[in-house]
């Protein structure tokens, strides 16, 4: 079969089984092939009360608050996957895992709640955006951010007597249903459609992120594996 006649089989395929937004919910992917799109490891952020004698090399390490005070993590640009022109056709999708171990430690002379709450962020840049806003007409400035909900969080809280010291480690996956970005999220923010080809069209950069805080931990680990497909 030569490839005029290839595409041309593929079409009439395709043609045949169009389906309705009523029927699948998201017409501008179905039918069509997962392509993997890359996989990064994010840096590690580390928590600890003395940081003075961690590696440069060796990721992020945020000193800890004294016990029984909280810490924040606020931490960018961990992992970067840079994707050329038209890498994907309506969608951006994840396998994410997340890699965390902790010891819980109580310092002071009372019953305590300790808490650890740390979470990946995602930055998806595009050029064009720029010069867009959202349905609320806050400007894009050529970032999408501040997703509404983490795609993977690690989140423990215990009751920890005075004295105690306890080793914790969580592994969790996620994988994707709505993505990170879709031609239907993007018409949700008031896009038009001739807007969402062009979004699609144009190269991208994902970065990665951690973010969250924690309390009453002696050490803090936290790091996270990321593969992205399309369609």
């Amino acid at each position: 079969m030569d490839l005029v006649s290839a595409r041309q089989q593929m079409s009439a395929i395709r043609a045949s089984m169009a389906a309705s937004e009523e029927d699948v919910g998201d017409v501008q992917s179905f039918g069509r092939d997962k392509t993997y799109l890359g996989v990064v490891s994010t840096d590690s952020v580390t928590l600890q009360a003395d940081c003075s004698g961690v590696p440069p090399d060796s990721g992020i390490c945020i000193e800890t608050n004294p016990a029984p005070g909280a810490t924040s993590v606020d931490e960018t640009d961990l992992g970067v996957i840079n994707l050329p022109a038209k890498a994907t056709n309506s969608l951006l999708c994840f396998t994410v895992t997340q890699f965390s171990t902790w010891i819980w430690q109580n310092s002071t002379a009372a019953q305590a709640t300790g808490d650890m709450s740390l979470y990946v962020t995602v930055q998806i840049e595009n050029d064009a955006l720029l010069g867009l806003a959202d349905a609320d007409g806050n400007p894009f400035n050529g970032t999408l951010f501040d997703f509404p909900n983490p795609i993977v969080v690690s989140t423990q809280q215990s009751s920890l007597p005075p004295g105690a010291f306890e080793l914790q480690r969580e592994r969790t996956t996620r994988s994707c249903t709505g993505g990170f970005v879709s031609a239907r999220s993007l018409a949700a923010e008031g896009l038009t459609d001739a807007q969402i080809k062009d979004f699609f069209n144009s190269p991208m950069t994902v970065r990665f992120g951690t973010s969250g805080n924690v309390s009453l931990v002696d050490i803090a680990i936290f790091f996270a594996g990321i593969r992205l497909y399309g369609d």
